[in-house]
């Protein structure tokens, strides 16, 4: 009798288990699978009280043995509609070699995490808990996020 419960548990919770990888492939399954060259990502962010008081910072780049100098890669960042959901993704394509310092650099070169320089309208985007933002890059690049909120108290300017 135990061992029917708890094998009828285990498939239960299991179910359950694959339901919610069901419903994560439903969430997103109206975005085209990447071309090929490209990968996928999506920045899938926790539920808040408030989105609102939340933004998020995308960084779009990979990590690479660099000097001292400061790095960067430039790009072509596409907001693209899909079409009959009212959503939209970005595309980044065309990644180069960006903008460098040239300062003459002594010591051993470093791993670092090397971003894209992104379109304003990037760097701080809507917090969404309920759709994440979804982004395709090319193969070797990653995209990587941070979470920006505002303090609930507002402060009051000084009148001078």
């Amino acid at each position: 009798m135990i061992k029917r419960m708890l094998f009828g548990l285990a498939l239960a919770l299991s179910t359950i288990s694959l339901h919610a990888a069901d419903v994560s492939k439903e969430k997103y399954g109206m975005f085209p699978q990447p071309e090929e060259g490209y990968v996928r990502y999506i920045v899938d962010v926790p539920k808040t009280e408030n989105d609102y008081d939340h933004k998020v910072e995308l960084l779009i780049g990979k990590t690479m043995l660099v000097d001292c100098n400061h790095h960067s890669f430039s790009g072509k960042v596409e907001r693209i509609p899909l079409e009959g959901w009212g959503y939209t993704y970005y595309k980044v394509s065309d990644i180069k070699s960006g903008p460098t310092t040239m300062m003459a650099c002594r010591g051993p070169k470093k791993e670092a995490f090397i971003s894209v320089h992104l379109p304003r309208e990037m760097q701080l985007m809507r917090y969404n808990s309920r759709l994440g933002t979804v982004v395709y890059v090319p193969e070797g690049f990653e995209v990587r996020y941070r979470i920006w909120h505002a303090e609930k108290e507002i402060q009051k300017a000084v009148k001078r």
